[in-house]
């Protein structure tokens, strides 16, 4: 090969591997731009959740398009792991331990139906003969002293864990478990974004805090300051108001410093999408699904997994977000199962 042909091979090969480069980058663009079109109502429903006014900032929706689809990946993931909707009513309290858990009595559990008012509604004005559902619950463990079995004898005053379950409420009240779930999956994503909200006002307010404080600090400093330029040091020892003076310097420094992070959290709105991105990012601290597994007789005591007490092993689903818990379940149940006034 002359030096000529190898200098054209050189330039052919710089030149293919520009092209091969351009290639690339081209098709991720195509790819981001698909992406970007699939989230785009996800992306804007979050926008609207936490901070409109995002949408000022440049390119916001392609900023925002790694994190809302984390996000969304989370909640799908949540909503794969809820079972299916769980019929409510009295055969099903009779046959079905989660049921019987959930609801002392079937009373109980058509009065639950009856006094929530967005039950009646939907019956109402949907003309649906059933309904689904998103059912939230408190679980809660209390210490009795009942009689259980030991050895096969009964024994009496045996310390026992009673579970119930209360401040039952129903969500998202829809006529298909296909429409719940289509709708959870929206909700889910919106409250990810409103815990942005909450984080963005948080910072707020711990902004306003530390700049009253810095304020009042200020405010002692001069008093502290214009003593010294008067009678005070005639009437008190002046060590103990150069300490001070120390100190409330000291403290107001600290306090500058201080508020200058804080500003800088929320500078700019960049700053503010930067903060719907780490709560979307990271959506596993925000929002969990808890798989609960307990074992329980007819009264709710609960039991050992090897107590020779009858009883039903149940899995219940815990959703969780930083230090609130609820017992989830998406349920179904029809419009007979209301009384005979309420079913009209």
């Amino acid at each position: 090969m002359t030096d000529d042909q190898g200098f054209l091979h050189e330039v052919y090969s710089a030149f293919g591997g520009i092209a091969a480069f351009a290639q690339h980058h081209l098709a991720e663009h195509r790819l981001r731009q698909e992406r970007l079109a699939l989230l785009r109502d996800s992306i804007e429903q979050v926008v609207d959740a936490s901070e409109p006014r995002i949408r000022l900032v440049g390119n916001y929706a392609e900023k925002l398009l790694d994190a809302v689809e984390i996000g969304q990946r989370h909640c799908d993931g949540i909503l794969r792991r809820l079972p299916p909707a769980l019929t409510l009513g009295g055969r099903a309290w009779a046959m079905d331990p989660r049921v019987n858990a959930f609801f002392a009595t079937t009373d109980s559990l058509r009065a639950t139906l009856d006094l929530d008012p967005q039950v009646r509604v939907f019956f109402k004005e949907s003309g649906q003969a059933e309904c689904f559902a998103l059912l939230l619950m408190v679980k809660r463990e209390t210490e009795t002293f009942g009689a259980a079995l030991e050895s096969g004898l009964l024994v009496r005053d045996v310390r026992q864990i009673r579970v119930s379950f209360s401040e039952h409420q129903f969500f998202f009240l829809v006529a298909s478990e296909s429409e719940l779930r289509k709708e959870l999956r929206r909700r889910m994503l919106v409250f990810l974004a409103s815990r942005a909200l909450e984080r963005i006002n948080e910072l707020r307010e711990r902004r306003g805090t530390l700049e009253e404080q810095r304020r009042q600090l200020q405010a002692q400093l001069r008093a502290l300051r214009g003593h010294a330029q008067g009678l005070r040091p005639l009437l008190s020892a002046t060590d103990t108001d150069e300490r001070r003076l120390a100190t409330l310097e000291q403290r107001l420094s600290q306090a500058e410093s201080e508020v200058i992070v804080a500003r800088k959290q929320l500078g700019t709105l960049d700053d503010y999408l930067e903060q719907v991105r780490q709560v979307l990012g990271h959506p596993e601290t925000y929002l969990q699904l808890h798989p609960l597994t307990l074992r329980l007789n007819r009264l709710g005591v609960k039991l050992d997994p090897d107590s020779p007490e009858p009883g039903e092993t149940i899995t219940l689903i815990e959703l969780a977000s930083l230090d609130e818990q609820r017992i989830g379940a998406l349920v179904r149940f029809t419009r007979d199962e209301l009384p005979p006034a309420e079913a009209a």
